[in-house]
């Protein structure tokens, strides 16, 4: 119950929904541990490191209610009013958590692409024959290799139009999938 001791003491409903907010958007990587820190006044923490351990401890415990529905129920160290206010923050947020959650597993799997770039050339002729005109798309993956420490990898490619219009068709194909 310790870990959750801080919730116990915020009188103030609005502000006990935007830090559990807080917290999930911790969970899935919208705010960094410097961010929560310099919101923690804002709060009403005094100490920083408590505001952050606090919502490490809620977004683990948005992460296990997530993972198994049993803990949803299983709230017992709450009151019964705080127990509504957690339930409530997480069927607002469940599917935001769910989304993360996978893309969690996937990029442990394999890398995720994050963004990519692409330019197009034009070739007029080479040294060889100077008729010989080609349309070459450069293409970059950003790739995400591990979501937890956010490290990147990048993979380049050149193609010419038939062979971008396969690549369009079987992404926009697993999309469809999804």
């Amino acid at each position: 119950m310790g870990q959750y001791e801080f919730l116990l003491n915020i009188d103030n409903k609005e502000i006990l929904i935007e830090i559990l907010n807080q917290s999930i958007d911790f969970l899935i990587g919208n705010k960094d541990e410097n961010t929560l820190m310099r919101q923690c006044h804002k709060f009403g923490f005094h100490n920083p490191d408590d505001f952050l351990l606090a919502s490490r401890n809620m977004a683990k415990h948005y992460r296990l209610m997530c993972c198994s529905e049993r803990d949803i129920d299983d709230q017992s160290m709450f009151s019964p009013e705080l127990q509504y206010i957690i339930k409530s923050v997480y069927s607002a947020r469940k599917e935001e958590i769910i989304r993360f959650l996978i893309r969690e597993q996937n990029s442990n799997d394999c890398p995720l692409v994050k963004s990519f770039d692409w330019d197009v050339r034009l070739v007029l002729g080479d040294s060889s024959f100077d008729r010989n005109f080609k349309i070459l798309i450069n293409i970059t993956l950003s790739l995400s290799i591990d979501l937890q420490s956010k490290s990147e990898s990048y993979i380049q490619f050149q193609v010419n139009r038939n062979q971008i219009n396969e690549f369009i068709k079987r992404i926009e194909l697993a999309l469809k999938d999804m």
